[in-house]
């Protein structure tokens, strides 16, 4: 589809990034499609549950894409048990992080619902996937973590002071 033929999208950059390829800039709009995924905030004491793809150096909060026909929550319960063998016991909605990927060579709109888990997780946890680490980091390395997106370092600390709900643009809050 040419990019005249979609309404809502935007000139390509002739910029490039550091990894050769497409430069995406956050704050141009998005024209569809917009990948929907859904993240736990487990914490415990100063501990929180990362995950990161194995080889990757990279962490995100537990959790990913929702299915077609199904609710964020329903999705979030899902890929627990999936990843982690972990049952839910109730969720607090934390906030939404907005931003953009690139996925087979197309720029895609991505959307993370982030939900507070109030679960005691400390010694009942271990990866269900072959490709997935999960581990327990120290609250106060989180400035020190490749995280993913990088607006979780905004999200985190502010839900864990306030307990308020907030939106992440892709240029910030």
């Amino acid at each position: 589809m040419t990019p005249s033929a979609r309404p809502f999208a935007t000139a390509t950059s002739t910029a490039t990034s550091t990894a050769g390829g497409p430069a995406v800039d956050p704050t141009d709009p998005v024209a569809a499609p917009v990948r929907i995924n859904v993240r736990a905030l487990l914490v415990e004491g100063d501990r929180i549950l990362l995950a990161n793809e194995r080889g990757q150096t990279s962490f995100h909060l537990l959790g990913g894409r929702v299915g077609a026909g199904e609710t964020v929550q329903g999705a979030l319960r899902r890929l627990l048990d999936e990843q982690a063998g972990i049952d839910l016991d109730h969720v607090t909605f934390a906030g939404c992080l907005e931003g953009t990927a690139i996925e087979r060579g197309e720029r895609v709109g991505v959307l993370d619902v982030v939900f507070a888990v109030d679960r005691s997780w400390a010694g009942e946890f271990g990866t269900r996937l072959d490709d997935l680490d999960i581990v327990s980091a120290s609250l106060v390395s989180l400035p020190d973590l490749d995280l993913r997106p990088a607006t979780l370092r905004q999200l985190i600390p502010e839900w864990l002071l306030h307990a308020r709900p907030a939106w992440y643009g892709a240029s910030g809050r």
